[in-house]
């Protein structure tokens, strides 16, 4: 008889209700959802059939599961992952790990003393589209990469999205804005395609289209010691938006959009023609390929593998996909682009964890 993998999610009211949901309809293989905790009860009557507990020690005592999602608010995300570990039960904890950098680091060495696993829900590295660009990019059939830029504008927002909960969009619930909520995605997979870069240089508004205290319009440069720079645009301020990535290499133009990778394909690279072309103005011959991914009507897809995935590295069946203690370099990009947007000046990482640790305490302080 197979091992069925008894999980139970914490913070019910937002996306844990949809990995609830995912688990309930039986969409993930050799897995069931087990129990609930929920500070606010009236969640309970959404899942009539599961056990719900109102405080997390009744969660975890009452109640055998192997695996614990956390889906709370992100400040508490460190102290409800240390408490499964304590009692020896596996994590996934929703993007973002923690809100600061050294928080990530302590609760990543704070793990290591445990058997059981965590993972995190940075799900879009389950997209086909980004898994076949990182093998492009890890396989040297691009060649050197000068240049990427990503514009990510699709996270349109309205006020009222913010006002209805009092933790969103503040420095001391969440954190910060687009880039610690919606757009931690897209920078989890620059991290994981390009590499974290030497410094960044960001602008950036504070409530610029909402009645908000964070960042909700930035503009990054993140500068690599290779000499590789990339472009980072996001807000949740723009309709009809956009997002599309564009990598320049010498092996020609990369672009993601619509879940579609098209490479205009240098037929020898733009360095070698530079340097040897007896010519005025030509350029090197282009083939254009197209990698087209279906368009899942599943817009929690994504969400299903993490789970699916995790599910199998506990039955011993793959790898895990997403370690927990790889989200911390989103954290950090995150981390250093707003130190670097509030105080205007270039950050260099490694990031000074305790200047931005004072940082975040003296935003919180002045709203």
């Amino acid at each position: 008889m197979k091992k069925l993998i008894k999980f139970g999610i914490i913070g019910i009211g937002g996306m844990g209700a949809n990995h609830a949901n995912l688990l309930l309809q039986n969409k993930i293989n050799n897995a069931c959802l087990a129990s609930i905790c929920d500070m606010n009860k009236s969640f309970s009557e959404n899942f009539p059939s599961t056990p719900f507990y109102s405080n997390t020690s009744d969660f975890f005592n009452k109640e055998k599961i192997d695996v614990a999602i956390i889906a709370t608010p992100h400040r508490s995300h460190i102290s409800l992952g240390r408490e499964a570990l304590e009692n020896h039960i596996n994590v996934i904890i929703e993007k973002p790990l923690a809100v600061t950098t050294k928080q990530c680091r302590e609760f990543i060495e704070f793990s290591k003393k445990y058997d059981a696993k965590f993972g995190i829900m940075l799900n879009q590295r389950t997209n086909p589209a980004f898994i076949k660009l990182k093998k492009m990019i890890s396989s040297g059939e691009l060649g050197k990469i000068h240049r990427y830029q990503w514009t990510i504008t699709d996270w349109f927002r309205t006020n009222y999205y913010y006002n209805i909960s009092d933790w969103r969009a503040t420095w001391k619930g969440e954190g910060g804005g687009v880039l610690m909520n919606q757009s931690i995605h897209q920078l989890d997979l620059c991290q994981w395609l390009f590499g974290m870069p030497h410094s960044v240089v960001t602008d950036m508004q504070l409530g610029h289209f909402h009645n908000i205290e964070v960042e909700d319009e930035v503009t990054s440069i993140l500068k690599y010691k290779d000499g590789m720079k990339g472009i980072f645009s996001t807000t949740t301020g723009e309709t009809p938006g956009v997002n599309r990535l564009e990598i320049a290499s010498d092996y020609g133009l990369v672009i993601y959009e619509n879940n579609c990778l098209t490479w205009k394909k240098l037929s020898e690279t733009s360095t070698s023609f530079i340097k040897n072309s007896q010519t005025l103005f030509d350029k090197p011959a282009v083939e254009t390929l197209q990698y087209e991914f279906p368009n899942d009507e599943d817009q929690h897809v994504e969400h299903t593998r993490i789970l699916q995935n995790f599910t199998n590295f506990l039955l011993d069946k793959e790898d895990i996909h997403v370690p927990g203690d790889q989200g911390i370099n989103s954290v950090e990009l995150i981390n250093a682009m707003i130190l670097s947007g509030l105080d205007k000046k270039e950050v260099e990482l490694p990031l000074n964890e305790d200047e931005y640790e004072n940082k975040l305490r003296k935003m919180i302080g002045n709203n």
